[in-house]
């Protein structure tokens, strides 16, 4: 994998899941970084990238038709979401323009309970192929993060974290960015998406081969803290979410990243990215456990359903997010 930044090189594990002593070198990985590569995922070429195809085909829609889609509820995360309509910075608490990104966020409908945090998906009809290459993935990344699961829960002690993961608010978002010669120059500090850590017990990405992708590392120096991270072909990306840092009370950190926007002609003209935000279920409570909780833990019991809701909300309204933040002492 390629990361670094100005020329430098740095350290992300790739790690086989197919290979026998992959338990132990995520069990590193996440310590180290909170991100990790993984090949050996059995994500079939064909269904990546079919909804590839088909993403740019629903993106290409016009303005007018993708907005159809739209749902006010800033609790469903579901739809089409437009360029500005969101500022994730604000949940890390900063105040920040609105982000350069268009989305489409889908989850499994058959997990619908009339619970604001897992509303239908309004599927498009206008994008035939596109319903069904989603459809598809969803249930593949599904079947991978409960193999994921399987595999923490024994590092971690939680035997039966994929049992407990299996009627989720499980997330889905097909993400474009795209550089237009009539766009006007970003204002300062604006980004294609704003720093943030995901809320999730992981995130599972799929992201075309170029930059955008940066993580916050621990480095001392300006200009190494902030990694770019470029996938190898074929590779899938994971990162840890809040809720795995509070049960490891930080031993897994929750990786802050962002995708910058430099506006100088440097940002690649077109990076698309399907993230898959793996949560357990929302009754499911999470705090720190016996094995990793330090004498001064700063996470209080809390639910899935609470943690979502104080962290989901306030970036769709450009206003602070509630609730505990994960990023501790790092300077984003």
């Amino acid at each position: 994998m390629q990361v670094g930044q100005a020329g430098t090189v740095g350290t992300i594990e790739t790690v086989n899941l197919n290979d026998a002593d992959a338990p132990m070198r995520l069990d590193a990985a996440l310590r180290k970084d909170g991100f990790v590569q993984l090949i050996g995922h059995g994500l079939s070429d064909e269904i990546a990238e079919g909804l590839w195809s088909a993403m740019d085909d629903f993106f290409a829609l016009s303005t007018k038709v993708k907005e159809r889609y739209v749902i006010d509820d800033s609790a469903a995360n579901r739809g089409y979401r437009q360029r500005g309509s969101e500022a994730l910075s604000y949940s890390l608490g900063e105040a920040s323009p609105p982000d350069l990104f268009e989305s489409f966020n889908s989850g499994h409908d058959d997990r619908v309970e009339g619970d604001r945090l897992i509303q239908r998906t309004p599927w498009p009809s206008e994008a035939p192929e596109f319903v069904a290459a989603a459809q598809r993935y969803l249930l593949e990344m599904a079947a991978l993060s409960t193999r994921l699961d399987t595999v923490f829960g024994k590092i971690i002690g939680i035997p039966d974290l994929a049992q407990r993961s299996m009627a989720g608010p499980d997330t889905m978002a097909c993400i474009r960015y795209e550089r237009r010669s009539d766009e006007v120059a970003p204002v300062p500090g604006q980004k294609r998406m704003g720093a943030h850590s995901d809320y999730t017990t992981f995130t599972i990405l799929r992201a075309d081969p170029v930059p955008g992708l940066e993580i916050l590392t621990n480095g001392n120096r300006p200009g190494e803290r902030w990694q770019s991270v470029i996938p190898d072909p074929g590779a899938l990306l994971l990162n840890v979410g809040d809720l795995l840092a509070i049960w490891t009370d930080d031993a897994w950190p929750s990786t802050v990243h962002r995708v910058p926007l430099r506006g100088d002609g440097t940002d690649p003209v077109l990076r698309r990215s399907v993230a898959y935000f793996h949560y357990p279920d929302l009754d499911v409570n999470v705090e720190p456990l016996r094995t990793f909780r330090h004498k001064e833990t700063r996470y209080p019991p809390v639910t899935v359903a609470e943690h979502l809701a104080a962290r989901l909300i306030g970036p769709k309204q450009h206003a602070p997010s509630a609730g505990t933040s994960t990023v501790g002492n790092r300077q984003v």
